[in-house]
Order: structure tokens, then sequence, then C-alpha cells
């Protein structure tokens, strides 16, 4: 019998967590949970809104645990990151962590205390709590989401602001809107979509839990509607499913692919695309639609999936910064920032993965007409444009009188150049046979 210290990361949830469930098993005499922060494992500074989240998180999670006599240890980036001597204060003799994605540096952090684990002699488990797979014994995963018996919460115990509780209200007004076509418009994102990519990405909500429970609230609701499976209102529940599922196909591609792959993050101070770069942040190159989306996304710290593949798109193809001063911007400004997520949607638009199909090249005035053709968008993140008659919203240069800086590129000149140069590197380059 040993006891177990248990390893947490973006996991900070009673409700369908393998790892904690085999800790708290009568395999063991008694349990420890640890959490390292973010940023002491090699993740960038968290945004308010995602601080505050996994704070609370961390809160509710430390008084479940305090109600079964496991303390919650907290270590931040000024503590002693030793996992072997936690084990020793604590008498504990196994570790035991739900696999997880993560960038070089977070991989790098990860490998060291593993290493220090092994020189101790104190054996560690990986299990797979979001089915994230490594190449290894681990790839024996099961084929259906783990969900105990006990994971199941009546409605009744959920405080309003409980993930899932968010999760089922969601579901319920679900039918009302066309996600599937809501999702990507900018005037019907925030109110289409569920909005919990950041609980997903705090690990306060699983994505195993969300898609039980979109199985069962589409049984529910087509139990009261009969033969609507297939209008606009049924599908917005297999729609919402995949969506959730596809998260998951990121993380596992990611972490048994695309992770060994991936350099160390790393920007020169005194790199020739700086200014750019910080104009692309701010959004102010001159065009509208990636401006008022780079906006948003500083204002509120989430912005919708369409949207993200246009300002990175924009901001590697059509500015030539580096991908590296892209992924890092979006880490740091991305309340839901994932390593899984957003570094293989860089890599997706730099055209480093996928290459038989080539990069993301996208024309932001194009995507604006189509996502804002109203240009309600851009005018509510560019008060500037109030002066700007309509139908030139999304080219001010147009206008007798434009109130932005002149773009800092010809955008079609810059998409004619980008596809000119990545048929020239398509010549060049081996394939990586990542997929």
């Amino acid at each position: 019998m040993t006891k177990a210290l248990l390893w947490l990361a973006e996991d900070l949830r009673m409700e369908d967590n393998l790892a904690l469930s085999l800790a708290l098993s009568r395999a063991h005499t008694g349990c420890v949970a640890m959490r390292i922060a973010p940023e002491a494992r090699g993740r960038p500074q968290r945004t308010p809104n995602r601080l505050a989240l996994e704070n609370a998180g961390e809160l509710a999670l430390s008084r479940q645990l305090a109600a079964r006599n496991v303390p919650l240890v907290l270590l931040g980036p000024g503590d002693t990151l030793s996992l072997a001597r936690l084990c020793r204060t604590h008498g504990c003799s196994v570790v035991i962590r739900n696999a997880a994605d993560g960038s070089p540096l977070e991989v790098e952090c990860r490998d060291r205390l593993e290493r220090e684990l092994a020189q101790a002699n104190i054996p560690l488990q990986v299990v797979n709590g979001e089915l994230i797979r490594h190449s290894g014994p681990e790839d024996d995963r099961p084929e259906t989401p783990y969900l105990s018996g006990q994971d199941c919460v009546a409605p009744t115990r959920l405080g309003q602001d409980h993930p899932i509780a968010l999760l089922r209200a969601f579901l319920a007004r679900l039918p009302e809107s066309d996600y599937e076509a809501g999702m990507w418009l900018p005037a019907q994102d925030r109110t289409s979509s569920s909005q919990l990519s950041t609980h997903f990405a705090a690990g306060v909500l699983s994505s195993d839990r969300a898609c039980l429970e979109t199985m069962q609230a589409k049984a529910r609701w087509l139990a009261r509607h009969p033969g609507q499976a297939a209008t606009v209102a049924g599908k917005s529940f297999g729609a919402f499913h995949r969506r959730v599922t596809m998260r998951k196909g990121f993380l596992t591609s990611y972490s048994k692919r695309w992770s060994k792959y991936a350099q160390p993050l790393w920007i020169a101070p005194d790199s020739p695309t700086r200014d750019t770069a910080a104009l692309w942040r701010a959004g102010r190159t001159g065009i509208p639609m990636p401006d008022a989306a780079m906006r948003e996304l500083a204002a509120t710290g989430w912005i919708n999936f369409r949207l993200r593949q246009m300002v990175t798109s924009y901001g590697i193809q059509l500015l030539g910064l580096h991908p590296d001063e892209v992924g890092v911007a979006l880490a740091e400004m991305f309340d839901d920032y994932e390593p899984g997520i957003t570094w293989m949607q860089v890599a997706i638009n730099e055209g480093t993965l996928g290459e038989e199909r080539g990069p993301r090249i996208l024309n932001p005035v194009k995507q604006g007409r189509d996502l804002d053709p109203e240009e309600t968008y851009v005018r509510s993140w560019i008060p500037e444009l109030s002066s700007v008659p309509k139908g030139l919203g999304h080219e001010p240069w147009l206008a007798t009188s434009n109130p932005l800086p002149p773009p800092l590129v010809d955008h079609r000149v810059a998409f004619r150049e980008a596809r000119a140069r990545w048929g020239e590197t398509k010549k060049k380059t081996p394939q990586l046979g990542l997929f």
C-alpha cells in the first residue's frame, strides 16, 4: 500500500479525472494533490480572465479535496520544483498524472521532473484522462470516455457558475440558434457558441463530459421533437459535438505527432518585423477586418475560430511575421490558450503542417466582406471608420478621406507573393509525413 502524489495540470476538476480517481482508490493509503502554476512550467503569463477562472477552479477543487482529507499544494514561479522532495515531505511513494499536451518549454520542464523522479526511484503513472495519446503503452486507451458513476453530478448540486451547469444551460438554448452558421459570424458568435473554450483549456470542464452531456441533451430534445433530427435545430447538437471532438483531435495530434517538430520559442529583441508585429497585435495595420479582430481579442480574450485563422494567416503570410511572433502573441492574448490548438493552427497557417494542401493564405478584405457584409463588426471595433461611407468599411483607403493609417501592405500584392513563395518552398522542402 502506498500514498500517492497527484500531479495536476489542466485538470482542475473532480469530475472525469482519471488520475484523481486512481489516486483516491483503495490501492493507496492516502493522497496529496500538487499543481505547478502554468507560468512556472513554461506557459506565458495568463490573461486576467484565465487567471480568475483558474484561481476559482483551484479554490473549488481545494475545498472538494479537503472534504476527502486531501491537501492541495500550489507551486508558483518562485518555488522550488522538486517532486522528489515533495514526495519525501508528505510520505508519498508514487506519482500519478493525466497525460497533457505542452509547448517545448513545458515538455522540457516535465521531462526534467520525470527524470528527477526516476533518479529517486519514485514510480510515475501517466493515464489518459482526456484521451491525449503518446507513443508507448499509453496508446492502449479506452475507446469510450472515462466517466465513472461518481462523476454524474445531479443538477441540483451545481451552482449557476459551475462549468457543467453552464454547459447544460448552453445545450438547453442550442436548438434556438443556427450553431453551425452562427459560430463563424462576428455578429452571432457570442450567442451561438458555448463560450466554454476557456473552461476546457483550464481543465475545469472535460471534452468527454461535454460530449456525453451533448448526446444526452440531443436525445431529450428529439424525444420532444420527433422527426426533427435533420432540421437546423436538430443538426446543431451534432455540430457542437464535432467541435468538441475536434478539440480532442488537436490535442492528440499535437502531443503524439507534432510537438516533437516544434522548436523552443524564442523571439529576437531586434527582430526586423518587431514594429510590424506590434501594429498587428494592436489592430493598427490599416486593414479593417484583421484589425477589428485583434482589437476584440485584446479587449475580451476571445475571437471565433474563423477570425483566428484569418489573423494568423494575415500575420504570417501577408505581413511576413515569423510564426513564433504570431504564436507567442496569441498565446499571451487568448483566454483559452492551449499549446495543442494554438501552435497547430500556427503550423497549419504557416504551411509546415499539412504540406500537401499548402498553408491557409486568406484575403483579409474578402474575409471581411464574407463575414461582415453590413460592416457592423469592423465599425464597432474601429470607431475611426464612422466617417467612411457605407460600402467602403473594408477598404477605407478607397474613400476620399481615409481616417486609418495607410495599410502596411497592399493585400492583393501580398496575397499573390505569398502564393508564389509557397510554390517555390514546396519544390525545395521534403514532406515531414506528420499525418
